[in-house]
């Protein structure tokens, strides 16, 4: 009796679903993988990156690459703080769950 019940609850948690490798769409697998480098080259520094944003910037760019942009603030309300638009370039290869970075730069 209760398995009917378990059927059209299950369907609604896959289809909820999002957590995992790869899950999303390609723009938010790019922000994420372009997030994830902004972080390793921030060394251990706080820093504010709206991944919506950047998700919704992807555009196409030379050699079957797309291109990300947003503004970051790097150390958020600190003296030190700094606004910058970063820019990253990935490229998505068949079979690989996440797209390499394969270019990343601060546009002042």
């Amino acid at each position: 009796m209760r398995t009917w019940l378990m059927v059209p609850v299950t369907a609604a948690l896959v289809a909820c679903g999002g957590s995992g490798a790869g899950a999303g769409t390609p723009a938010e697998m790019a922000a994420a993988a372009c997030d994830a480098e902004m972080t390793r080259r921030m060394e251990g520094k706080l820093y504010e990156l709206d991944k919506a944003a950047l998700a919704a910037s992807m555009k196409d760019a030379p050699n079957n690459t797309k291109m990300l942009s947003a503004r970051v603030v790097i150390e958020p309300g600190l003296t030190s703080e700094v606004k910058q638009i970063m820019e990253c370039t990935v490229r998505f290869a068949e079979g690989k769950p996440t797209p390499d970075i394969v270019g990343f730069g601060f546009n002042w």
